[in-house]
């Protein structure tokens, strides 16, 4: 919308952002937008404390418009110390849902609602069915979600809560996958967090709110986990645009967090391929969030891995309960896979300079997945 233009990072198929379908018909790997706004700081509206602070680089709403919110955004930076290494914890769990995932499921939702349809339908674990339940239903648009049966019960909750219909799906998450696009009927969009440019567009705020909190600078290392793989992607697309603006020096370094056994980008970046191997996987892990055994972002987020000069880390479940607990311990309740990241902070202290800049974005409120008592 607004002259956008949809393209491949990898064939550079390109094609207006409206008529551009999810998957590259070349490479099949999913497109991104490109002839995006300049980020320019004197067009931050300072009023507004949301990420819709952004809302002239954010171009899926006319200027004239105010886009569906909820205040999604400018979530706090907290400065702290683990295991005796400084680092600033982006609490991007405190969103209206408790996810991360409202940042991009917002900007598509308006995107969507601006292309006048009346269903959105997406495959979730479940903290991106529950952000666009919850949106969907603040745009009077319906909503489908489909979730492994699996999925944990608060999660599966608070999809219904907002009214959407709830289709539990047997078997493993690629199933849910599977089944929204055995269904996709007339007027109904596939709204998928996984595959959707507009949503990789919102995630890019996270980096524009971490660039203002350190006083208009770049930290040296961004920590996160890595699923599909759009959040970290998206937060390197924000600082890409900074950097490009001349607004900072340098780019951080990436490290992207995998949970065992869900480690595919972590054995391509360490095998030095830049694509992952598919197989089986089969075994369990706290990580649900990050269960994802074929990342649709994989190949560019490999590629933002080398470019940042970072790495990718995998972290066992007793590394990631051991985590989540000391957390807690400390005030900060997350879900377990939110503490795969501070879990990461452990292995990567060999990586760090003295006195280098760290965040690690905390993704998912603890009451997503809570523990047993």
């Amino acid at each position: 919308m607004w002259g956008l233009i949809a393209y491949c990072p990898v064939s550079n198929f390109r094609v207006p952002a409206e008529f551009s379908p999810l998957r590259c018909p070349i490479s099949g790997q999913p497109l991104e937008y490109a002839e995006l706004p300049r980020f320019d700081p004197a067009r931050i509206d300072s009023s507004r404390m949301g990420m819709w602070r952004y809302a002239a680089m954010l171009p899926v709403v006319s200027e004239e418009e105010r886009p569906i919110s909820l205040g999604e955004g400018w979530t706090p930076l907290i400065e702290d110390h683990w295991q005796e290494q400084s680092v600033w914890w982006k609490m991007d769990a405190l969103m209206p849902t408790g996810s991360y995932k409202d940042r991009g499921v917002c900007t598509m939702v308006n995107w969507f609602r601006n292309q006048g349809m009346n269903i959105l339908m997406d495959d979730s674990s479940g903290n991106a069915g529950a952000s666009l339940a919850c949106y969907a239903a603040r745009a009077d648009l319906e909503a489908r979600i489909f979730v492994p049966a699996s999925a944990p019960e608060p999660k599966k909750a608070q999809i219904a809560i907002y009214g959407a219909e709830l289709v539990e799906v047997p078997g493993p998450r690629s199933g849910a996958t599977e089944a929204v696009e055995a269904v996709m009927e007339q007027g109904a969009a596939y709204a998928s967090h996984a595959w959707h440019p507009a949503f990789l567009l919102g995630q890019m705020t996270v980096a524009w709110e971490i660039w203002e909190q350190l006083g208009r600078r770049a930290p040296d290392w961004l920590v996160g986990p890595v699923g599909q793989g759009g959040m970290m992607l998206g937060a390197w697309r924000g600082f890409q645009r900074l950097f490009d603006a001349g607004l900072i020096e340098h780019l951080p370094k990436l490290a992207a967090v995998q949970a065992e056994p869900f480690t595919p980008i972590y054995e391509a970046f360490h095998d030095r391929r830049d694509t992952i191997q598919v197989r089986p996987r089969t075994a369990h892990t706290s990580a649900d969030g990050i269960s994802v055994a074929r990342p649709v972002h994989s190949r560019s987020m490999l590629a933002a891995l080398h470019r940042s000069g970072g790495t990718a880390i995998a972290i066992t479940e007793t590394e990631l309960l051991a985590a989540h607990d000391q957390l807690a311990k400390r005030g900060i309740f997350v879900e377990p896979t939110s503490a795969t990241a501070a879990a990461a902070l452990t292995k990567l202290r060999s990586h760090i300079q003295p006195g280098a800049t760290v965040v690690s974005i905390l993704t998912g409120h603890g009451l997503k997945r809570p523990p047993a008592i």
